[in-house]
């Protein structure tokens, strides 16, 4: 074959019609090491079941976006109020009578302002919104289920892979779910609430101390979901080893946060310059694209450490076997 004859990566034609009972895999590149020279190539060839992901997790925990639209106050209604906490006193005042100094005073502290105050779809909009701590849980069971075996190099069947592993691990997915965003908008609280109390060093203390927090446990999200998937652990012991693979594999693991970061950045910057783009792109492949780096990263230290040495045993195992079923015939 000759190199221009050579075929570099899937066209667009590739991406959205591959053949399903090939699951979508190339299994010349699915044989590579999963390794830093090869992270682009693969993303590449796997880039329309990345995009499927995306788009799974973001329609999945739609009761995100009643968040979205409470929170964003369009469906308050607005009343006049004072700007000035010294109006109330002031407007006693003035009833007595104005003179030229509380008419200087009611032209200052007399401006009025909008007061935002929320109706009942609002509150409607809140409760639905909680409805993301039950499925919070099961799509990203199911998202970690399609990255993993993207990652390990088997035939992905995307709606039918999602919704297998959520009924595989229905029960622990959900506990899980609730577990894993309780301590994300905890995290989240933390450091927003340290921040604007900085004023004193034990809040600066706790506020390094809470990002410092929420870096390792970012880590550790690279790893709990693909352990849920993969064995058979309780909960606790699965915060375990996903704790301990957060140092045993940190050159991987740095190495997938700084990309995280970089693509986040991009979006950022992208929000600030064109910002219909930058609202889309999380939409699309931002999710995606960051969850398969924390599974690309994750799932050959767990195939190294928690895999390969039983299946030696096994094996090991298998041969004692057969030699002694030799010596007995």
């Amino acid at each position: 074959m000759s190199k221009n004859s050579r075929k570099k990566g899937p066209t667009l034609y590739d991406l959205f019609h591959r053949d399903p009972l090939a699951g979508g895999g190339i299994s010349k590149n699915d044989t590579l090491e999963r390794n830093f020279k090869n992270f682009f190539r693969l993303s590449w060839w796997h880039i329309g079941h990345i995009l499927s992901v995306n788009m799974l997790f973001i329609f999945g925990n739609f009761p995100f976006f009643f968040g979205l639209l409470a929170f964003s106050g369009l469906l308050n209604d607005t009343l006049p109020s004072p700007a000035s906490s010294v109006f109330p006193s002031l407007f006693g005042v003035v009833q007595e009578g104005y003179n030229p100094f509380t008419a200087a005073l009611y032209g200052i502290h007399g401006v009025q302002g909008n007061l935002s105050v929320n109706t009942t779809a609002t509150n409607v909009m809140y409760g639905l919104f909680f409805l993301i701590f039950i499925t919070w849980g099961f799509v990203n069971t199911g998202t970690t289920f399609i990255l993993r075996n993207l990652v390990k190099g088997e035939p992905v069947f995307t709606l039918r892979d999602f919704f297998y592993s959520i009924k595989r691990n229905l029960l622990q997915s959900f506990i899980m779910g609730v577990i894993d965003l309780g301590i994300c908008l905890l995290l989240c609280y933390d450091i927003i609430f340290f921040y604007f109390n900085m004023g004193t060093y034990v809040s600066a203390l706790m506020f390094y101390a809470s990002i410092l927090l929420a870096l390792i446990y970012f880590v550790m999200r690279f790893y709990i979901y693909i352990i849920l998937i993969t064995f058979n652990l309780s909960i606790p012991k699965i915060f375990k080893n996903s704790f301990i693979f957060s140092a045993l594999g940190m050159k991987r693991n740095l190495l997938a946060l700084l990309g995280i970061a970089v693509v986040a950045f991009i979006d950022y910057y992208l929000m600030i310059l064109i910002l219909p783009l930058g609202i889309i792109l999380p939409i699309i492949i931002l999710y995606g694209y960051c969850a398969y780096m924390g599974a690309y990263a994750a799932w050959p230290k767990i195939k190294q450490y928690m895999i390969d040495p039983y299946k030696g045993e096994e094996e090991a195992k298998k041969e004692e076997e057969t030699v002694f079923h030799d010596d007995v015939t």
